[in-house]
């Protein structure tokens, strides 16, 4: 599997990542009670997050650091803003779609090499 398939896999690992801890944190979590701290959604996150590590590093191992970071950042930046949208409905107004335009341009220009 080449560096651009683990970092999309990476990436999706982060973002649901993310999404759960989010659906963790609904379910009244709190720092002071232990409790909170082993619902199944906080595990699933913590085992996403530990996935989304060891491919970072099969990624890391084969990617200029200074590609793979702003690619795996970006695209995960631009991920967990739709999910967000989809899944509990948060705002996206024109200030944020012009942000993530942005991303995804400076994603492109980092990425794209000339022949």
């Amino acid at each position: 599997m080449n560096s651009l398939l683990y970092a999309l896999f990476a990436v999706v690992c982060n973002v649901s990542a993310q999404v759960m801890m989010k659906f963790a944190s609904q379910r009244g979590f709190q720092l002071s009670n232990l409790q909170t701290y082993f619902t199944w959604q906080l595990l699933v996150s913590l085992a996403l997050y530990g996935l989304s590590f060891l491919l970072t590093l099969q990624v890391l191992s084969n990617t200029a650091l200074s590609v793979a970071s702003p690619l795996m950042a970006g695209l995960t930046f631009i991920f967990v803003a739709l999910l967000s949208k989809l899944v509990f409905g948060d705002n996206f107004d024109t200030q944020k779609i012009l942000g993530l335009a942005m991303i995804l341009l400076g994603i492109l220009v980092l990425t794209i090499r000339r022949t």
